[in-house]
């Protein structure tokens, strides 16, 4: 009877360590995850933060037709670079999912297509700046979908 009892004790004592593990395992797979999703959150909100700084610089620029073509084009030239948005998008490529890379791409080459547009001389009302405005506003919603999309689904 002795015998029983302890192997008893024993078998109890490893089986309520095993779940005690398993427990421990469970909330820190769920803490990794948490962590992960805050530092994706982060990469994102940064990446929209610079492109939106960015494209105020060349919406701005566009905007100034009391000054020479020129000017407009030097005042939109640095906008990109200026608000470290290729610094942002390399940010992305570190931590991102390959699908919010890809439209980060596309967004950081519609908002380089409305710089250039702008720097061509066209101003905030000619068709060829509204155009590219809106390439530029569809390319970083569809960022901004697949970034919800991946959050979501962390």
């Amino acid at each position: 009877m002795e015998w029983a009892t302890v192997v008893g004790t024993a078998m109890g004592a490893v089986i309520g360590m095993g779940s005690t593990l398993l427990g421990e395992r469970v909330r820190w797979r769920r803490s990794l995850g948490e962590q992960k999703r805050s530092e994706l959150r982060t990469a994102y909100a940064r990446y929209l933060d610079a492109a939106t700084l960015a494209r105020d610089a060349i919406s701005l620029a566009s905007r100034s037709l009391a000054v020479a073509p020129e000017a407009r084009a030097e005042r939109a030239r640095p906008a990109i670079q200026d608000n470290a948005v290729y610094a942002r998008q390399y940010e992305l490529e570190l931590v991102a999912p390959a699908e919010v890379v890809t439209k980060a791409r596309a967004a950081t080459r519609a908002l380089g297509d409305y710089r250039d547009v702008v720097m061509a001389g066209a101003t905030y009302e000619t068709a060829e700046c509204a155009e590219a405005r809106r390439a530029f506003r569809a390319a970083r919603q569809e960022i901004m979908d697949a970034m919800r999309s991946t959050l979501d689904r962390g």
